[in-house]
């Protein structure tokens, strides 16, 4: 479709190079999980051991372990919901080192990047009948679904035992996030909200700047932000446009109210209708 958003490219998503793996389930999450008795199999470490053998001396001929290669049966299986446009740019940090081997999205166009990305992988456009076919084969769910369906989706994959990673913002409630907390905990499951910039150097060099007082007190901020990138404050109900074939419609309305198909919603504006999203929050 002509309206789709363009895919990030590397320089244009810094966030999903494979050496930031832990953005995803990351090594800090990994060892949380280890110690807490769950699978050694924790989340995507493979690449950032590949990035930590030595060069020469000691070690400088490391086991496949140490590169971070695992067999086969030492890879997780990722299945991913929700891969327009946000859910390829994650899934990047897992490929390196994991099976890609279910994909769902409600339009096969959209979705059609993602798709031929990763061929052996199952495609369905229902993840309740994606975890009917292949919860056997699926350890983690990628979750980047629009934000109303977070929860469902989350919650239906914990109770499938499925370890979760959740973009953000993780639920549209406080009882929603409260549900999901008590879940994680209830199922014994790994679980990550998306969080990628508070990965990454800038706001920890920038919070160890203010904590050490190399600036003295703070006693005033300022920020700024680019958001909202959607439509906000409509006074009334946009005009029914047809659906197109490819996109199953009922299935992208999910638990919230059913109303007729509009271009003022798809893709992301959706962000902008708090049936779906939360604005600019």
């Amino acid at each position: 479709m002509d309206k789709a958003e363009p895919y990030p490219t590397a320089a244009q998503a810094p966030w999903t190079t494979a050496g930031q793996a832990c953005y995803i389930f990351g090594v800090e999450e990994g060892m949380r999980v280890h110690e807490n008795g769950f699978s050694r199999r924790y989340f995507f470490y493979g690449t950032l051991l590949a990035g930590a053998v030595p060069a020469g001396g000691f070690g400088s001929t490391p086991s496949l372990s140490a590169l971070g290669y695992k067999s086969l049966n030492e890879k997780l299986n990722i299945a991913a919901i929700g891969v327009g446009t946000r859910g390829p740019a994650i899934l990047q940090g897992a490929a390196p080192t994991e099976n890609i081997v279910a994909l769902c999205d409600v339009d096969e166009v959209r979705a059609a990047h993602a798709f031929e990305t990763y061929p052996k992988a199952s495609k369905h456009k229902d993840y309740r009948t994606m975890l009917d076919k292949e919860g056997k084969n699926i350890d983690a769910v990628m979750i980047a679904t629009p934000d109303h369906m977070h929860t469902p989706i989350a919650l239906l994959c914990m109770q499938h035992g499925k370890h979760v990673y959740c973009e953000k913002p993780l639920t549209r409630t406080v009882s929603e996030a409260r549900l999901l907390a008590d879940a994680a905990v209830k199922y014994k499951i790994a679980t990550q909200m998306g969080n990628q910039g508070y990965c990454q150097d800038g706001p920890r060099v920038a919070s160890e700047m203010i904590w050490s007082g190399a600036i003295g007190d703070v006693t005033e901020a300022h920020a700024w932000t680019n958001r909202p990138l959607w439509g906000q404050g409509y006074s009334e109900m946009p005009k029914e446009d047809p659906v197109p074939k490819e996109l199953d419609w009922e299935s992208w309305i999910g638990i919230a109210k059913m109303r007729p198909f509009s271009w003022a919603y798809v893709p992301m504006q959706w962000r902008g209708w708090y049936d779906f999203g939360t604005g600019a929050l």
